[in-house]
């Protein structure tokens, strides 16, 4: 979703949500002086390009057996096969929370989409791993940006404001729905949707601790309208993976599968 079509939505959900734009703003400032000239090419995202991107939210599905071997069968599908002209290849993006889960399966995520809410310690070993992380900074994380981001190797700053020379903005505001909009943003030819529950229960991964459940009730149903945003004027095949207790339903999805 380019700037100019994320903005309106930008300004409606900071007006429903009482966002401060301004401390927004001053966050991506902060975030873009952190590392200047030490954060990730953008290039890195060219291998989504025409891959089989499989976005992984952090939904109560992925504490489910069958969620996780099914997450396990497509990642060992494609071991040393990448190939950036072929649609079989992988690419795995975490959504913040579910980063932990995909290292408990031994698993390193291509991608890690977070404001730092997420477990600390697993954002670290995803990082040590490899993992490009994907840094959000807003007016609400301006401490956790300021302690943590230097420590990390391998960070893309992105922002839900007026994006910078070295902060980007491809649209989206929960983790989940930003991590969509990369896969779409970057051309993947295939999307799975794993964990993307926004109508369940808050899961184990999602966060330890909620102070106001009904605020991230709000969020979640946001980040649900904006993933049927993101998808409807896709070309990509979209398979949402879940299960029977913890259907959620979007637009532009082509298939649905229940394990």
């Amino acid at each position: 979703m380019h700037f100019n079509n994320w903005y309106p939505y930008y300004l409606i959900i900071a007006r429903l949500l009482n966002i401060q734009i301004q401390r927004d703003f001053l966050n991506s400032l902060n975030l873009s002086t952190l590392k200047p000239n030490e954060l990730a090419d953008p290039k890195c995202f060219r291998k989504i390009r025409n891959s089989k991107a499989l976005v992984i939210g952090a939904g109560p599905s992925i504490e489910k057996s069958t969620v996780q071997d099914y997450i396990l069968e497509i990642c060992d599908r494609s071991k040393g096969e990448f190939d950036t002209t072929m649609s079989e290849n992988t690419v795995v993006i975490a959504a913040d929370g579910s980063t932990e889960m995909c290292l408990d399966l031994g698993i390193i995520p291509d991608f890690v989409v977070t404001d730092l809410d997420g477990d600390y310690e697993s954002l670290v070993r995803a990082d040590s791993g490899g993992s490009i992380m994907v840094v959000h900074g807003h007016g609400d994380n301006f401490d956790k940006i300021t302690s943590q981001v230097p420590y990390f190797s391998n960070v893309v700053g992105t922002t839900q404001n007026f994006p910078l020379k070295n902060v980007y903005n491809f649209g989206g505001f929960t983790d989940g729905d930003r991590s969509v909009s990369l896969a779409i943003e970057f051309l993947a030819r295939e999307i799975l949707l794993v964990g993307m529950d926004f109508d369940s229960e808050i899961g184990f991964f999602s966060k330890r601790r909620v102070p106001n459940l009904e605020l991230k009730k709000q969020k979640l149903q946001i980040g649900k309208y904006l993933v049927g945003k993101i998808l409807e004027n896709s070309s990509a095949l979209v398979t949402h993976i879940t299960t029977s207790n913890h259907g959620s339903s979007f637009y532009g999805v082509n298939k649905y599968k229940i394990l």
